[in-house]
């Protein structure tokens, strides 16, 4: 029973990640804005949720996998959780303010940004398997965001376009963070609060508050 639940489940959170893209998507007016959105981290980390579920509904329902496609299965599950957590925090806490759409874009807004990162937690909760995860899972989850980071400052550098006004050293608050100095200080202080997240999950995982206890809830007699 615990495999068709998570079936479901994995089914429906790609079919909602999915739908908050392609509504955004379609809003746009022409094919080149369509593709400036995919250089947003909402839309990627989005997309990568509904990769990611789509992957864990193909192989939850098969009934044994290797012990390698089920590690990395584990990392990018973890992975894409913790990245859409960062979508959905970032921008309560420092885009709700600058972006207050209103119609089809609230309906998709509210997609991305809250819907597929509460379920992804959720979901996560619920079927990821306790004490299986290990310490070195966030030193690769980093490479991800930091990459996003990096190539963003550079890319608006040379181009002038900055994905998010936090980090666009040029211009002053509210439209940029003011210097380089505080792009700095604003990474360190992000990045040790991702650190902090990332070994939150593992230590979650290890004490058995992820999968195991809330999935005995869909457990029967004959099938796990």
């Amino acid at each position: 029973m615990k495999r068709k639940v998570n079936l479901i489940f994995q089914l429906s959170l790609f079919c909602i990640s999915l739908s908050g893209i392609a509504f955004k998507l379609s809003l746009s007016r022409n094919l080149s804005g369509a593709l400036m959105q995919l250089s947003y981290y909402t839309l990627q980390t989005n997309l990568i949720v509904a990769i990611v579920a789509l992957l864990n509904a193909v192989f939850s329902i098969r009934t044994t996998k290797s012990q390698i496609t089920a590690g990395l299965l584990r990392i990018i599950t973890g992975g894409s959780v913790l990245w859409i957590t960062v979508t959905m925090t970032i921008y309560l806490i420092l885009l709700s303010d600058h972006y207050r759409p209103r119609g089809q874009a609230l309906f998709a807004n509210n997609l991305l940004h809250y819907v597929t990162a509460l379920l992804a937690i959720i979901f996560w909760l619920i079927f990821e398997e306790g004490k299986s995860y290990r310490f070195f899972y966030p030193s690769l989850w980093a490479v991800y965001p930091l990459s996003y980071a990096v190539v963003s400052v550079i890319r608006g550098a040379i181009t002038g376009f900055f994905s998010y006004w936090f980090l666009d050293p040029a211009a002053a608050y509210p439209n940029g963070i003011g210097s380089y100095l505080n792009l700095f200080i604003f990474t360190l202080v992000v990045g040790l609060i991702f650190i902090a997240t990332e070994y939150l999950m593992v230590f979650l995982n290890h004490l058995h508050l992820s999968g195991g206890r809330f999935a005995n809830l869909f457990k029967n007699n004959n099938q796990i």
